[in-house]
């Protein structure tokens, strides 16, 4: 056996990897395995050693590819869901007044203060849910925007200023109809609540108009009745 052979099969019997060995050597691994091939016999302690060695190397291996090819999945599966909502947004057209009158009358089924007699009160934090019924209040019921009133619920680390630029920005509506807002901690999260949940609190509509609410809740039985 010459001096090469010699040192694998020591290096193997004090605990090393083929991996290892080829390095150490800086020879092929084939040639590794070859000096190798008829089995070297290795304490029980020095395998345990190995076996952990390959388990940590594997478990960086994995950290690493996950690492570069994780953020590469989930780009991949975004633009997947995208295009699922893309193909999706193209069934719907034009929408009608009569689409408008439906959807603002289950929007406010769901989301408004359906018990008030005398009164439509909408609350929400989604900009897109305050923009359609807006629409809905404007072109289905023609409400002006002086009847419409607005107070945002704000949580302590909100700025005041800022979200009421928001608000008045999204509803189009001018910042004399916004009340004080109202400042409140939820019982529910005692002060917990993340600093990037709700950036510009809730904003709550309400049209005092008694006609108004019997009309919505009509409108509302009405779907119910034909579901």
């Amino acid at each position: 056996m010459n001096k090469k052979g010699q040192r694998i099969i020591n290096l193997r019997k004090k605990g090393r990897t083929y991996t290892e060995i080829a390095n150490t050597l800086k020879i092929p691994k084939s040639t590794v395995a070859w000096w190798l091939r008829g089995g070297v016999k290795i304490p029980k302690s020095l395998e345990k050693q190995m076996l952990e060695r390959s388990r940590k190397k594997w478990k960086r291996n994995i950290d690493r590819f996950n690492k570069i090819y994780g953020k590469i999945r989930s780009e991949e599966a975004a633009k997947i869901r995208e295009g699922y909502k893309e193909k999706a947004a193209k069934e719907i057209k034009i929408l009608s007044k009569k689409d408008l009158k439906l959807i603002g009358s289950a929007l406010y089924w769901a989301e408004g203060g359906t018990k008030n007699r005398n009164s439509l009160r909408f609350a929400n934090s989604n900009s897109m849910m305050i923009k359609t019924t807006l629409k809905f209040f404007r072109e289905i019921l023609d409400i002006p925007n002086e009847k419409i009133k607005a107070r945002i619920h704000l949580y302590p680390h909100i700025n005041r200023r800022g979200a009421t630029n928001y608000w008045a920005r999204i509803t189009r509506l001018p910042k004399k109809n916004f009340q004080k807002p109202q400042v409140q901690i939820s019982r529910a999260s005692k002060g917990r609540r993340s600093r990037n949940t709700l950036p510009y609190g809730t904003l709550h509509l309400t049209v005092c108009s008694t006609e108004l609410t019997c009309r919505v809740k009509g409108w509302i039985r009405g779907i119910s009745e034909r579901i």
